[in-house]
């Protein structure tokens, strides 16, 4: 297997989660023979990588959701898997706006999906507002020009669809410079 189709997660890392969740996998493996094994490449550009992001195959994403308890039905599968990659290339599409006109180089470092933090904006969404909370928050890691930003991403489940808040983070100058020229009326609007 080439390091552009590897999973970003250490070998002894996912050991480590597999092995405390040996009966999930278990019950994973035996549910889902018949689901599809292909994998989508996605138009998501890898750092320190001559070829894109890979995207899970049908039975992959259904053992995730297993592992997390979430009780998915391997029928749904077929359009939950597009569906998350359509979301996927419309964050990166948010991305390159966010980092326009300098975006040529843009490339994805990391990314890391945590369903149970709130970001700062969510969090005041809900308990202030009350308005819904994000079903799903992504960090996403990005490279421009040999440098590292992040971003952090709020996923909402609207009546019109999947919502997204994309956004740079403020753990850094550029994170700060960009969302201020966006309040300020420059830059692009989302």
């Amino acid at each position: 297997m080439s390091d552009e189709s590897k999973c970003p997660v250490s070998p002894e890392a996912r050991q480590a989660w597999l092995d405390a969740n040996a009966n999930a996998t278990a019950t994973a493996t035996t549910t889902t023979t018949t689901l599809d094994a292909h994998r989508e490449i996605s138009s998501i550009p890898r750092t320190d990588s001559h070829s894109n992001w890979i995207y899970p195959s049908e039975k992959q994403f259904y053992d995730a959701m297993v592992r997390k308890n979430w009780n998915p039905s391997p029928h749904d599968m077929q359009t939950v898997v597009p569906i998350h990659n359509s979301v996927n290339e419309r964050v990166w599409n948010y991305i390159r706006r966010w980092e326009a006109p300098t975006n040529q180089s843009l490339t994805l470092s990391t990314f890391k999906g945590n369903s149970k933090k709130l970001t700062p904006r969510a969090w005041m969404r809900y308990h202030l507002m009350g308005l819904s909370k994000p079903f799903d928050r992504h960090d996403w890691t990005i490279d421009n020009h040999g440098v590292q930003y992040d971003y952090v991403i709020d996923f909402y489940a609207e009546q019109e669809g999947v919502v997204l808040d994309v956004r740079p983070k403020l753990n850094s100058w550029h994170g700060w410079a960009l969302r201020l020229a966006r309040a300020m009326g420059f830059g692009r609007a989302e």
